[in-house]
């Protein structure tokens, strides 16, 4: 999956929108932020209410605006013929792009995958609506109980889970030599000189920020304190000069198969995709991931969180586009698309102690697989307050012209 920093332009063009009344108005809600410790319900609204039950699919085409190289087309097209309708996928590289189109509503989508901390903006700016459960039975059929309800969206009245991620350190053992595993801090990794050249983080302000916290031994990836972000800052600046640090979109996944990186910031997805990219006859064996919180030396931290599916409020298609997600959502259909795309769908039916027997996930690369108990292991990004997020995308800022 390709992600990029989202700017201040998503928090300028979203809060313009909202305004300070409650649920259940006309108007746009103020921003509801829940976190894993006080879990909110996200606002319903009088002028953008959900579609009602029984009514048949529409003629399409259904559009779809997802992240790049994030659905394996092969399930667009059997969706395609089993349903008798035509498909059109439009990609975006960022958060600021798609907040800008479906902001603009020159282009209209129907599915819309939104990641969890960005997503109270989107229901405050009336961007997306309500869902209808009736349409979609293997939500509470097939998905992890835990993710019916996220903090985030208490109810899942706006999204459901497409696939669970953490965020990790990705390497090749035929570039790097370090005995990462053992660190009492493995985020150390990246500033050891000896992997100079060969060493890539992530273009993203909140991963590649939270990376230079766990640097610092602040566990706290969604701080509000000045404090805090200034070691951040300090710990990346040092990456330029140290290792002559590279910020990619697509390092971890492309990179590294071919040896432009050593040592990556990675999501556990990425590197599991990353098996498929290496040059023919070369050996994919060589790839390793680690996510700190599993280490038993270590109590350092490391994201975790899961990719959501929505509809918004301007789609021509409402109840092809509950269509699509229910469809997702079913056990084979989401395996399919897990052997191709490499980030985990949250499915009960999906037993994580078999992806490695079952030749989804290699052997070399089983603590990418992800289990339920591990939400209670990791950080989870949450939206941040807008002044808060302000602190960050400055602290992003100085880093990049550092």
């Amino acid at each position: 999956m390709i992600r990029l920093s989202a700017s201040a332009v998503i928090t300028a063009q979203l809060l313009a929108a909202c305004g300070d009344s409650s649920s259940g108005s006309s108007s746009s809600s103020a921003v509801k932020i829940g976190t894993p410790e006080d879990p909110i319900e996200q606002p319903l609204f009088d002028d953008n209410p959900a579609i009602e039950s029984d009514l048949q699919p529409e003629d399409g085409p259904l559009k779809i605006f997802n992240w790049a190289d994030y659905l394996w087309p092969r399930v667009i097209n059997d969706f395609s013929e089993e349903f008798g309708v035509e498909v059109e996928l439009t990609t975006f590289y960022n958060m600021e792009e798609a907040t800008r189109k479906l902001r603009t509503g020159d282009l209209n989508f129907d599915v819309f995958f939104p990641t969890a901390e960005v997503l109270p903006k989107f229901v405050a700016g009336k961007l997306l609506q309500p869902l209808n459960h009736d349409y979609l039975p293997n939500l509470s059929g097939n998905v992890w109980e835990e993710l019916q309800d996220p903090y985030f969206d208490v109810g899942s009245r706006y999204t459901v889970p497409y696939t669970v991620y953490q965020t990790g350190i990705g390497w090749r053992t035929d570039i790097v030599d370090a005995d990462i595993e053992s660190m009492d801090n493995p985020w150390d990794v990246f500033w050891d000189p000896s992997y100079d050249g060969q060493v890539g983080l992530y273009d993203d302000f909140r991963e590649t920020v939270g990376v230079g916290l766990y640097r610092s031994d602040i566990n706290n990836i969604n701080t509000g304190r000045q404090a805090d972000l200034d070691k951040a800052r300090d710990a990346l600046m040092e990456l330029a000069d140290l290792v002559n640090v590279r910020y990619t979109i697509d390092g971890a996944y492309a990179g590294m198969p071919e040896s432009k990186f050593g040592l990556h910031h990675a999501w556990s997805g990425d590197v599991v995709g990353a098996q498929y990219y290496f040059p023919k006859g070369e050996d994919a064996s060589v790839l390793r991931w680690m996510w700190p919180p599993k280490s038993e030396a270590s109590t350092a931290g490391g994201y975790v969180s899961n990719d959501s599916l929505a509809i918004t409020r301007d789609g021509e298609n409402p109840v092809l586009a509950h269509m699509f997600i229910n469809y997702l959502l079913d056990s084979k259909v989401a395996l399919k698309n897990f052997g191709w795309l490499g980030y985990q769908p949250p499915l009960e039916s999906i037993d994580p102690a078999q992806l490695v027997s079952e030749g989804y996930v290699p052997e070399n690369l089983s603590s990418a697989i992800i289990a339920k108990e591990d939400f209670g292991l990791g950080q989870v990004p949450v939206q941040l307050p807008p002044n808060v997020e302000r602190m960050w995308l400055d602290t992003w800022s100085q880093v990049q012209s550092g």
